[in-house]
């Protein structure tokens, strides 16, 4: 792996400062270099400053930073990683890229410009030192022909995707003299620090991800018309019923702009003479007039879709008019699926007008995708993993043309006179008609250039859960939850309930799993690879309890929620989370009970069941508390320590990355972070293999000094002020005085030595007392049909 110490990326537009952020979100000091401005600013001028001064000559830098602090999507993981990104510019600071180990250029996308700084850079470089361009289609070879012979060996693209912080391709492109122990170490670096999931690309036109994606989306602008579909049938069409993400084709392009979809177009019809599709690589006049007009998407305020997709363009008038939902039988029979193979097969095999249109477009993506091999990459995972990283598809083009049965395509494609290409028809034709296969413990992927099966590459870092249960390592499963064996006797235990919440099945799973610790496996890491480790607790289930007035029920529930956290919190081996994605409510209870966390760095935490109108239920109050005391070194609550888990718990909060936990309690000294989201299981196993190296004990069990009613007085003070100054309502009030209650233990004196099993008591009373309110009902029911709460 190479090390990179420090970095320097050159151009703090929009792109550069968040490709600067990211850096420093992976504990990289970064330097970010743009031009010198001419002219002061109004500001500037009332400062008494002239263009000598520091802060103006590194004003656009400076700007760039701030900018990607405070964007809609925070660039920056957490507020003090700002402090890594270092402003300067180009005319002062050229000579410091000596001090670094990677420089990336990320100016604007032209061939000149690019070159010229390149060239400035390389007489500073230092020996050893990656340089890199962050183009999203220019030659790399026409950018590195005026570099020095051994500058040119550590020379290749980068290109990012955008937000390069939350998406996780990252496309590397060598020149013809890029050394390739230099882009492996790179690679290496790529994936396991900056979290990004890597494709090779080969240096031709809009490389990997956009070539056949810009294609796709050309071909269904055109073949819209011919199907007699609109924008927005377009997009229902493209989006989650064909297995691609939900802004589709022209969402899409409005997010990352119409005029960057004409430019990358532009690229791909001049750069690429030899592509059998070049002629009609070529925008409808139409959107090439939303283009001449500014009409280029959000950042415009007006794309394809304008006023947050209420309205939608025409493309014979190019006014706006109401959208509307598309109606086919098939979206809707599409949309009920949850395989997205089977939801394609069945959607490109409808008889209607979206049917029609779905098959047009998939066949020639299919076979465009096909007839790429070997030009923009070498492989088929490569162009599979491209489009799934970096354009959100549920399937790579070969998987997903497996799913549809490639005989029977191959064949439709036939008799609608398609070019299939040669190597895909006789694939169809042989006796392995598949992309991809199974061959005992591997899956074996098909090689162009020697004309078989070979096993596919792995990432050694990284375990895949789907690959243990295809090789029978599954130790047993149920409805909601499985044990699969992560070898080395680490047993992984897995929800996959929808959105991965706790319910009563999953509950019953993780107490039998810790029934068998210390015999079928010494340590247990709980994780998935889903979407997201988990919603929280069964929501439905506990509001269709509390409409019916099932008091019991809910009581019986939550017993048996504090009884499995318990079991977990004391149990004879080491438990490691591996938490990413959301992880809310019941969720990151589970989570609070294990002895250690391995987080991915994006990981949204939080205990957020007052907005649903209760309290954590499953002893999330009991830890939050104890981890609050010791954090201030106490064994007894006084007010800053109560109030410090009082906001964390009755103010819902929630971080937006693993190190927020840490401010937030949920992560603690000790617990891991990983970057990439696909390593983060090999690294929770580890890390519980680790705390076995190092003599593992179980839990002593933990008692402490309450608050008591001196602490709750303090509290409902607190809520008085917010409620008197209308911060809250006066359900608000009443959850947070319930709050209040089971974090100073109730009304007890001061002092007094309390257990777990005691807070847990009374946490459970204060749980099942909210559900009897009708206004925590109407939050729930709110937060279950919009996935937003209420405030009422």
């Amino acid at each position: 792996m190479s090390i990179i110490r420090r970095a320097a990326v050159l151009g703090a537009g929009s792109m550069g400062s968040a490709i600067a952020a990211h850096l420093a979100n992976a504990g990289v000091p970064t330097l970010l270099l743009d031009v010198v401005p001419r002219e002061l600013t109004d500001q500037e001028r009332a400062a008494g400053l002239d263009l000598s001064h520091r802060s103006v000559r590194n004003r656009p830098a400076l700007r760039g930073i701030q900018n990607a602090a405070k964007s809609r999507l925070p660039a920056f993981g957490h507020p003090s990683r700002v402090d890594l990104v270092i402003a300067g510019n180009f005319e002062d600071d050229l000579g410091r890229m000596a001090e670094v180990d990677w420089v990336v250029e990320a100016v604007v996308e032209r061939l000149e410009i690019k070159v010229d700084l390149l060239q400035r850079v390389a007489a500073h470089l230092a020996p050893k030192a990656i340089l890199t361009t962050n183009t999203s289609g220019l030659s790399i070879d026409a950018i590195a022909a005026g570099l020095p012979a051994d500058v040119r060996s550590r020379f290749f693209g980068t290109h990012f995707f955008n937000p390069p912080r939350y998406m996780y391709l990252l496309e590397l492109v060598p020149g013809g003299d890029t050394d390739e122990a230099v882009l492996l170490g790179f690679q290496q670096f790529a994936e396991q620090r900056l979290g990004k999931g890597v494709v090779r690309g080969k240096d031709t036109p809009n490389f990997v991800a956009n070539r056949v994606f810009v294609f796709s989306t050309v071909y269904a602008a055109h073949a819209m018309e011919r199907h007699g579909l609109g924008v927005e049938d377009v997009d229902a069409v493209t989006g989650k019923a064909l297995a691609r993400a939900a802004t589709a084709t022209f969402g899409t392009s409005d997010l990352a702009g119409v005029d960057v979809l004409a430019h990358a177009v532009r690229t791909h019809y001049e750069g690429a003479p030899e592509d059998e599709c070049r002629d009609f690589m070529q925008l409808p006049p139409w959107i090439l007039a939303m283009v001449e007009r500014g009409t280029v998407g959000r950042k415009a305020g007006a794309g394809f879709y304008k006023d947050k997709r209420a309205l939608v363009i025409d493309p014979q008038t190019l006014e706006y008019r109401p959208r509307r939902e598309a109606s086919f039988a098939s979206l809707a029979a599409a949309a009920k699926m949850a395989d997205p193979g089977a939801r394609v097969a069945a959607l490109v095999a409808a008889d209607d007008p979206a049917g029609g249109f779905a098959w047009d477009v998939t066949a020639t993506t299919l076979i465009y995708a096909a007839r790429r091999v070997g030009e923009i990459a070498d492989d088929l995972p490569s162009i599979d993993n491209a489009l799934r990283w970096g354009m959100g598809w549920e399937l790579g083009p070969f998987e997903l043309w497996d799913a549809l049965g490639l005989p029977t395509s191959v064949e439709r494609m036939m008799a609608e006179g398609r070019g299939v290409p040669h190597w895909v028809r006789d694939l169809a034709a042989g006796p392995t008609p598949s992309f991809y296969v199974r061959d005992g413990g591997q899956t074996l992927v098909w090689d162009v250039r020697e004309g078989r099966h070979v096993p596919r590459a792995v990432r050694t870092w990284a375990i895949s859960l789907a690959e243990a249960r295809r090789s029978g390592r599954t130790i047993r499963e149920c409805e909601d939850a499985s044990l699969i064996d992560l070898c080395d006797r680490v047993a992984c235990l897995e929800f996959h309930t929808k959105a991965n919440v706790v319910s009563e099945g999953v509950l019953d799973f993780l107490e039998t799993t810790l029934e068998r610790a210390g015999s079928d496996y010494d340590a247990l890491v709980i994780g998935n690879q889903g979407t997201m480790f988990s919603a929280g607790a069964d929501l439905a289930a506990m509001l269709d309890r509390a409409r019916r007035q099932d008091w019991a029920a809910i009581d019986s529930t939550l017993s048996r929620a504090q009884r499995a956290m318990m079991a977990l919190k004391y149990a004879p081996i080491p438990i490691v989370a591996a938490p990413f994605g959301k992880v809310l409510g019941g969720g990151l209870e589970v989570c609070l009970h294990t002895h250690r966390m391995q987080a991915a760095h994006e990981t949204n935490m939080g205990l957020v069941e007052t907005s649903v109108g209760v309290i954590p239920g499953a002893g999330g109050n009991k830890e939050v508390l104890l981890r609050a005391m010791a954090a201030a070194g106490v064994r007894q609550a006084d007010l800053p320590v109560l109030r410090r888990a009082f906001d964390i718990i009755a103010m819902a909060k929630t971080g937006g990355s693993a190190w927020e936990a840490f401010d937030l309690l949920f992560l603690r000294p000790g617990d891991g972070v990983t970057m990439n989201r696909d390593g983060l299981l090999q690294a929770a196993k580890q890390s519980a293999l680790a705390l076995l190296a190092c003599g593992w004990q179980p839990l002593a069990p933990a008692r402490f000094a309450a608050a008591g009613r001196d602490g709750l007085g303090n509290l409902r003070m607190i809520l008085h002020n917010m409620r008197q100054g209308d911060h809250i309502s006066d359900h608000d009030l009443l959850i947070g005085d319930r709050v209040a209650w089971v974090l100073c233990g109730g009304d007890i004196d001061a002092g007094t030595i309390i257990d777990e099993a005691y807070l847990l008591d009374i946490e459970r009373a204060a749980f099942v007392r909210l559900c009897h309110e009708p206004l925590t009902q109407d939050r729930m029911a709110h937060v279950l049909q919009t996935g937003t709460p209420l405030r009422n």
